[in-house]
């Protein structure tokens, strides 16, 4: 029984020895590994990009809609019945061309009446200036007295009068018989047309509306911090939603004032229409320069973080991760301008970055 006892006991003894022997086997292996490899497998794996020299440029866009360079309403001057009508919804008509024709039947007789009236008149005034002239020398010469040039000289200037109302009278007259020959005050389109086909019109009835859209304004509003930086004849680009491509334009017009809704400076941009696609009241996207910086330190944006108002990067160097406060300044589509805080060539971490640390190891894919 004795010699059974210490049999077990010797063998549980050797087992000891053999777990611990091991364990201290493997603590070598670990102690022997190479301080590199461990810190390899600890390194995050990222992607830099070098902080390079681009150009920036400060810009505003704005929405806008397209209105024409000109339009007109035409109405009637005189009553009357529409006789004829020439012109017809989109229609192009130059200026001075017929659009529609009143009756003027009635203005036809009162312009020949006024006309004989003042052919009258002429030929009375011709008669009184000779009277009156040889009145005023038989009276220089003594031979009619003060009282009786007087008397001439009162019925010329009566006549004299007489005669210019007359040719007002003519003058109204004509006016009335050509207003109602309807005419185009402008070249452009015809946009709207009310005129009917024996209507009666009277002055100040709405016959036609037409506009000028060889060249069409943008209409957009500036925000008071941008007015420094607005200036007549500056260059824009014009995006008008329904096409694809771009059109420049140039600020014709600069408003005084903000308008009372918005706060904003009405400003006027004008474009070329020669193709005549672009029309009234399309919407329209004016990007606007405000101003540039060449040859500036940028960085992809994607590298940027924010961190309570505060923006930052990572730079890689000596395969650790520095994290380095950055200023930005202005911005394109896909990098950000940096005043301060890196310098051209620097390796700018831009995968990966998201659980980095200041003096986190890393590894470049």
């Amino acid at each position: 029984m004795k010699k059974l006892l210490f049999l077990l006991g010797w063998i549980l003894m050797m087992s000891s020895c053999l777990l611990i022997g091991c364990g201290n086997q493997k603590a070598q292996e670990a102690d022997g590994k190479n301080v590199d490899e461990l810190q390899k497998e600890e390194a995050v794996y990222v992607k830099t990009e070098p902080v390079q020299t681009m150009n920036f440029t400060n810009k505003i866009m704005l929405p806008g809609n397209l209105k024409p360079r000109e339009e007109a309403v035409v109405t009637a001057e005189v009553n009357g019945k529409v006789q004829e009508i020439v012109g017809d919804l989109g229609s192009h008509v130059g200026k001075g061309q017929s659009l529609c024709k009143l009756d003027d039947t009635t203005y036809q007789l009162a312009y020949e009446n006024k006309s004989k009236d003042l052919s009258m008149a002429r030929i009375e005034y011709d008669h009184l200036t000779n009277d009156y002239e040889r009145t005023k020398t038989l009276y220089e010469n003594h031979v009619k007295s003060k009282s009786e040039l007087e008397t001439v000289e009162k019925e010329y200037e009566k006549q004299k009068e007489s005669l210019g109302i007359k040719e007002n009278d003519v003058a109204l007259a004509k006016k009335n018989v050509e207003d109602t020959h309807i005419k185009a005050p402008i070249s452009g389109i015809i946009s709207s047309k009310k005129a009917l086909m024996g209507q009666m019109v009277s002055p100040g009835t709405q016959l036609f509306k037409l506009v000028n859209i060889d060249q069409i304004y943008v209409e957009v509003g500036i925000a008071e911090k941008d007015m420094p930086f607005i200036k007549k004849g500056q260059k824009c680009v014009v995006k008008v939603e329904v096409f694809s491509d771009s059109i420049e334009g140039k600020i014709t017009n600069i408003g005084p004032e903000p308008e009372k809704d918005t706060k904003t400076y009405p400003v006027k941009i004008l474009i070329n229409n020669e193709k005549m696609k672009l029309k009234a009241g399309m919407f329209a996207t004016a990007k606007i320069i405000l101003d540039q910086h060449k040859d500036a330190l940028g960085v992809p944006k994607k590298a940027v973080m924010k961190e309570k108002e505060k923006h930052y990067v990572f730079i890689e160097e000596n395969k650790k991760a520095v994290k380095k406060e950055v200023k930005i300044g202005f911005s394109s589509d896909a990098a950000y301008e940096i005043l301060e805080g890196v310098e051209k060539g620097d390796q700018v971490i831009v995968v990966g970055y998201e659980n980095l640390e200041d003096g986190s190891l890393v590894e470049k894919k």
